[in-house]
């Protein structure tokens, strides 16, 4: 019998997290423009896995650019009717998670707790 870490780990390998160049470049541009982005920017965010991929390669791309050193944050709100979605911020421009909760409900037309 296989342990569970093998089959956990088989399943997280065959599972493609792709992305392209120009989006993390979109996503770096409307990070620096409004602070953030959400599924409404990038419908794959709705995958959890795909978006903290995602939040890794911007923060990475970031990295590559002298000057540039934004904290770069990804997090999970829970919404009324029990929908939990994600967003990918700039926690130096959006300041505390609860903005950030806030942005994300205005974004996505959802009602924060």
């Amino acid at each position: 019998m296989m342990p569970v870490e093998t089959k956990t780990k088989i399943h997280e390998d065959s599972k493609k997290l792709v992305y392209q160049d120009s989006d993390v470049k979109k996503a770096m541009d409307l990070i620096r423009d409004h602070g953030y982005v959400t599924r409404e920017d990038f419908k794959q965010m709705a995958d959890e896995d795909w978006a903290e991929g995602f939040e890794q390669k911007i923060e990475a791309a970031f990295l590559k650019i002298d000057g540039e050193d934004p904290y770069i944050y990804f997090e999970q709100f829970d919404f009324k009717g029990g929908d939990i979605d994600s967003i990918i911020f700039d926690m130096d421009q959006v300041g505390k998670r609860e903005n950030a909760l806030k942005l994300l409900a205005e974004a996505i037309h959802q009602v924060a707790y």
